[in-house]
């Protein structure tokens, strides 16, 4: 027997309702834990005296006069909850789910569009000795691949999604092991 099966038939055993063998199995459990023992003494002794406790009696209508005034009475105590409920978020989640909001808007939108004006592009990302036109021959890059760069970014700013121009870069592309 575990300590879950025990307390399940303690109010059977001091009714004296148990069978023989749950009796024996029961109060063997009883001999093996001290603890448990005092626990079935405290329990008899608040049952007798709860017996001994005067009974109190009401009048015929107790009932109904008092399911009266539960019904006359208009307080939810929900109701100062829903009112303070803003799409389902309490104040504090709705103004925290606003700026988050707020904040995935303005980064989506600095996504797909960065700045309209070209320059601006080039300026913002692009320091002046980091500039493709500015790029000096001190990085082993001759003048021809320093144009074809140049070429190549202004190509893919001004880029019309419209037109598409398809340029022949064979000669340009080198292989590694070539």
């Amino acid at each position: 027997m575990n300590r879950y099966q025990f307390e399940d038939l303690i109010s059977e055993y001091i009714e004296n309702q148990l069978s023989l063998s749950k009796r024996k199995e029961f109060e063997a459990y009883l001999k093996k834990n001290p603890d448990s023992e005092e626990l079935v003494y405290s329990i008899k002794d608040n049952i007798k005296k709860l017996n001994k406790m005067p009974q109190l009696t009401t009048s015929s209508t107790f009932n109904e006069r008092l399911m009266e005034s539960v019904g006359k009475s208009n307080y939810n105590p929900n109701e100062d909850k829903l009112n303070k409920i803003i799409f389902g978020f309490t104040p504090a989640y709705a103004s925290l789910m606003m700026g988050l909001v707020v904040a995935f808007i303005f980064i989506s939108v600095q996504l797909i569009n960065p700045s309209s004006d070209p320059q601006q592009f080039q300026s913002e990302y692009l320091t002046d000795e980091q500039s493709p036109r500015n790029v000096s021959n001190s990085n082993n890059i001759d003048n021809n691949q320093n144009q074809d760069l140049v070429e190549a970014i202004d190509d893919s700013i001004k880029a019309d999604s419209s037109i598409q121009i398809k340029r022949d870069f064979s000669n340009k592309i080198q292989f590694v092991n070539d």
